[in-house]
């Protein structure tokens, strides 16, 4: 009784998740919730097959994911109209060099990714960066040190990876 058990159970229930679904929100924010919950559920396998009433945990969970993207819905603002050009110039560039630079971070391990985000990105000197992450200094130091030298090696000057990535790790 385990993942297996879980995944055959969230199938049988699907019918009984998606209607109460959408009668608490809209078709596709139904459907999302039931998929967010169904990921949960799964992730936490071992509960659902444990509980009592697994159609209620099951059922409780999809009401919490309604909720969830009901607030997130809530909490973004809605643009009449989009402008023809990007009222501030370096905006794309800023946001491209963000998604650059978690490209490159994903290449890492966790710990030299947490550590050359901590120090280079966020500026956080490494005695506030150990201290954030609970280890030595020499831990982030190390970690970091090789974390810039295998950046080092992923960022490629001449081709599309240039600009603001390139001159933060350099």
């Amino acid at each position: 009784m385990g993942a297996g058990h879980a995944a055959v159970l969230l199938c049988e229930l699907l019918p009984v998740l998606r209607r109460r679904a959408s009668f608490m929100a809209s078709s596709q924010t139904a459907e999302d919730a039931v998929q967010s919950a169904c990921v949960k559920l799964l992730n936490n396998s071992a509960a659902l097959v444990r509980h009592p009433n697994p159609q209620a945990y099951a059922l409780r969970a999809v009401a919490t994911a309604v909720y969830d993207l009901r607030r997130r819905q809530g909490r973004e603002t809605a643009v009449a109209e989009l402008p023809d050009a990007p009222v501030d110039d370096c905006a794309i560039e800023l946001c491209e060099a963000d998604w650059e630079a978690a490209r490159l971070l994903s290449l890492l391990s966790p710990g030299q990714a947490h550590a050359v985000r901590l120090v280079d990105i966020e500026g956080h000197s490494i005695d506030r960066a150990a201290e954030i992450l609970g280890v030595h200094r020499g831990t982030v130091s190390r970690a970091r040190d090789r974390g810039l030298r295998r950046l080092r090696g992923e960022i490629s000057f001449g081709g599309c990876h240039t600009g603001a990535t390139a001159r933060a790790f350099t």
